[in-house]
């Protein structure tokens, strides 16, 4: 079982590599068509029409797919007084139904952002007449599947912390 472990984790650290990437890029180009936009439109006075659109298809790519950065380094808002009041021995066994009830939230989103992403295929985009709807859509699910692996590998690799000094140490 420990080969199979070993290779998921050493999946998920080039997933994460490959989705630090995309997520910097996505917010990169955001960044750079917000700047072309106010200056298109302010300075030249000739307003871009695709900017806008390119614009939030780039911040939804950021956003589902990076999010698979945070749910791995567990930095997503939790509601922790539960886990407080839990005793130290099955305070594995509260982290193993909390990933379990993030796993069937990822699951659902996915299945109805592929569902909407399929639905929406034949349309196109504002301004971008030759891109489909689908291209902006598909980050959702992608998204949750790439989440999903790091909520998984966070469970495997993550002990939990003992006392609130280790915590703090840890968001930190």
């Amino acid at each position: 079982m420990q080969p199979v472990v070993s290779a998921f984790l050493a999946i998920d650290r080039a997933l994460n590599r490959i989705i630090a990437v995309i997520a910097v890029l996505a917010l990169a180009t955001a960044a750079c068509l917000g700047l072309l936009q106010v200056v298109s439109r302010f300075a030249l006075k000739i307003p871009l029409e695709w900017t806008e659109v390119t614009i939030r298809i780039a911040l939804a790519w950021m956003v589902f797919v990076g999010a698979a950065l945070v749910f791995r380094a567990g930095a997503m808002i939790a509601v922790d007084m539960v886990r407080h009041m839990v005793p130290q021995r099955f305070k594995r066994l509260h982290d193993g139904f909390i990933t379990l009830v993030t796993l069937g939230f990822l699951g659902l989103l996915g299945y109805w952002g592929y569902i909407y992403a399929n639905r929406s295929a034949t349309q196109t985009l504002l301004g971008l007449d030759f891109i489909s709807v689908y291209w902006a859509y598909i980050s959702i699910p992608i998204g949750c599947l790439c989440s999903a692996i790091a909520v998984i590998a966070r469970f495997i690799e993550h002990e939990p912390v003992s006392d609130e000094e280790q915590e703090l140490e840890l968001v930190q």
